[in-house]
């Protein structure tokens, strides 16, 4: 029998004949691999789900007239269109009107803007519609599917709630609304929730706050939602500013810096996690491999009484522990990226989706990641007990002291 042959037969033998503790290696192991796999999955989706998630939270990025300018020519919004198509934007003009309230008129700020295009920069707003005895709440998207044409044609506008609480208005009613002497009268479509300073707002179509203010094509400010992690929208700012040197682009700070600081801090954890879960896997395959030698000393003793060379008993473990860790990163990868799916799909998921819906890759290189990590843990425990094997006297063994 070729030399190579009797060292795979030795190994197959301890895999058969002795499973016992190259079980509980390989449970081990996979408990790693499978927290590492999942981990990794995470990761790399990571950033593309929090940006997802941070959209909720509206525009990044803000363009406002200079210091000295109350408004800013409409172009800048057409210009921005035509050469940023990668970005979201949605005009505003500002006024301060008047509206009914009681016997006198009190002021209430005026907010023009695309009606069509507000749920795109603000997915969070919710809005109550219906008549007031069954109120409906719904988002604000689903509430203008379907009612684009409506808006453009008749002209409507939503109230913030604490406007709509104050002065008393109802869905259905027709509000009127004045400023510098005109008046325009306008059916209450919606009460909006935003959890911001437009819940103190009228929100009207922009053309119609255009005309009632006789401000044609002036815009108060541009709301922009750049995509990326704060770098690239950083970047992106940087291009918009240059493309439009006559009014200020400012970012959103507590937008972009939170987003980037939560990815940072998930991230960390995620490291510190996984180097926890396999300090434990090290020190529970050394403890296994000790044992596994001390059990086989007497074997170890007559090997080396046959004439096998410490490397080759070494490199006996060592193949014996590579193959169980190999083993172990393809059940633990398997079970990390179910894992992985399970978790994103109860984090991340779109509001029609239904919880544990994922969409989350196979990655290759997360697989070659987990095998190589394991493997590695592996030899790294195997490393203390090989020194044992170098240090056993074949005649004290045998003789059975």
């Amino acid at each position: 029998m070729g030399r190579w042959r009797m060292f795979f037969r030795v190994i197959s033998k301890a895999f058969w004949f002795r499973p016992g503790k190259l079980s509980a290696s390989l449970g081990a192991l996979t408990v790693g691999a499978t927290l590492l796999s999942a981990f990794l999955s995470l990761y790399f989706v990571l950033p593309g789900q929090m940006s997802g998630e941070f959209k909720m939270l509206g525009p990044n990025l803000m363009l406002a007239p200079r210091q000295n300018d109350q408004t800013f020519s409409e172009d800048v919004y057409t210009r921005l269109g035509s050469q940023q198509a990668q970005v979201l934007a949605l005009p505003w003009l500002y006024a301060v009107g008047q509206t009914r309230h009681e016997v006198a008129n009190e002021e209430i700020v005026l907010a023009g803007t695309d009606l069509t295009r507000l749920a795109s920069l603000n997915p969070s707003w919710k809005v109550v519609a219906g008549d007031a005895e069954k109120p409906a709440s719904q988002s604000l998207a689903a509430f203008l599917a379907g009612r684009q044409g409506a808006l453009q044609e008749q002209g409507g506008l939503f109230a913030g709630e604490k406007a709509a609480a104050h002065f008393g208005w109802n869905v259905g009613q027709t509000v009127e609304l004045t400023y510098g002497g005109r008046a325009i009268h306008l059916p209450l479509w919606g009460v909006v929730s935003t959890g911001g300073s437009e819940d103190s707002q009228a929100i009207l179509s922009i053309s119609a706050l255009q005309a009632l203010t006789a401000q044609q094509a002036r815009l108060s400010l541009i709301q922009i939602r750049a995509p990326g992690s704060a770098e690239q929208v950083e970047a992106r700012r940087q291009e918009i500013a240059a493309m439009v040197p006559g009014v200020e682009t400012k970012p959103l700070r507590q937008v972009v810096e939170s987003e980037a600081l939560v990815v940072m801090k998930v991230r960390a954890l995620m490291y510190g996690l996984t180097a926890v879960v396999l300090g434990i896997v090290i020190l529970s395959v050394m403890t296994t491999v000790s044992g596994l030698v001390l059990d086989r000393q007497r074997d170890i003793g007559i090997m080396k009484v046959l004439g096998g060379s410490e490397r080759m008993i070494s490199f006996l473990f060592v193949t014996e522990m590579s193959v169980t860790a190999f083993i172990s990163a393809l059940l633990g990868y398997g079970l990390g990226y179910g894992l992985a799916a399970w978790v994103a799909g109860r984090i991340f998921y779109s509001p029609g989706d239904s919880p544990g819906h994922s969409s989350l890759p196979w990655r290759w290189d997360a697989l070659a990641t987990v095998v190589a990590v394991t493997v590695a843990v592996a030899l790294a425990a195997t490393a203390f007990p090989i020194q044992r094997v170098r240090k056993l006297e074949p005649a004290v063994i045998l003789k059975g002291n």
